[in-house]
């Protein structure tokens, strides 16, 4: 009951709102923490892959990097890399930590394109999403532990790990990736790079996919919800746009 009891507080006293979306988060993460796990990943992934110096497309990584970050309110050692890997992703780690993987330059094509990538990744860092994530996961062990020693089943239990993933993880990991695309729009946006240039990336992004897996079973929204979210924040969007470019 004590270790309970320190848990229960620890929770209680971590609420912390997300930047730009403003919606209310549970974290438990120290972001010193958080910032060091990423720097370790980091070096570790960069040591381990052929990074890619010198050429156009590492050149638009870093100066469209360092345009977004000259926008953000974040105290980060930023870091952009272009790793040549032909796997179609990127990723932005605590602390500023940026790394995008060239299978996906046939996606962005443009530094609008490569903003709307590495705005939607910076966002997940910003957002802190990974140790919200982490939260939840302690939480829901936490829940999951107090109900086995509260029933003593097996099969409670394990119908509760069912309904956690599928009625509380997966639904809040789409929420993340939904707020991610609305920060990184804004944080865009804010640069100087054009919003309406998203909906065709995430169109791209929709054919180089392939299969698509059930939005209700996928940590990612569709790709038409998606796109129809990001419309809805398109005149938000574009004045940010247009009041980058009179600056």
């Amino acid at each position: 009951m004590k270790k309970v009891l320190i848990l229960s507080l620890l929770f209680l006293f971590s609420c912390t709102t997300a930047p730009i979306s403003g919606r209310r988060q549970l974290i438990t993460v120290s972001s010193q923490e958080e910032q060091t796990l990423g720097l370790q990943s980091f070096q570790q992934i960069v040591n381990q892959s052929k990074v890619i110096k010198g050429t156009p497309a590492a050149n638009q990584v870093t100066r469209v990097g360092q345009n977004l970050a000259k926008h953000i309110d974040a105290n980060y050692a930023w870091e952009f890399v272009l790793i040549d890997d032909k796997q179609i992703n990127a990723f932005c780690l605590p602390g500023g930590k940026v790394a995008v993987y060239s299978g996906i330059l046939s996606v962005t094509q443009d530094d609008d394109g490569m903003a709307v990538v590495m705005g939607h990744e910076i966002a997940h860092a910003l957002a802190r999403h990974g140790a919200e994530r982490m939260s939840q996961d302690s939480l829901i062990n936490l829940g999951g532990q107090l109900l086995g020693l509260g029933t003593g089943s097996n099969a409670v239990t394990a119908a509760y790990g069912l309904v956690s993933n599928y009625g509380v993880a997966l639904p809040f990991n789409r929420k993340q990736e939904s707020e991610a695309d609305y920060i990184g729009l804004i944080i865009m946006s804010k640069s100087g790079y054009d919003p309406r240039k998203a909906v065709g990336f995430w169109q791209r992004m929709s054919s180089a996919g392939g299969g698509k897996t059930p939005q209700f079973l996928s940590t990612h929204p569709s790709d038409s919800t998606r796109i129809a979210d990001i419309q809805k924040h398109m005149s938000e969007a574009m004045m940010y746009y247009t009041a980058s470019a009179k600056k």
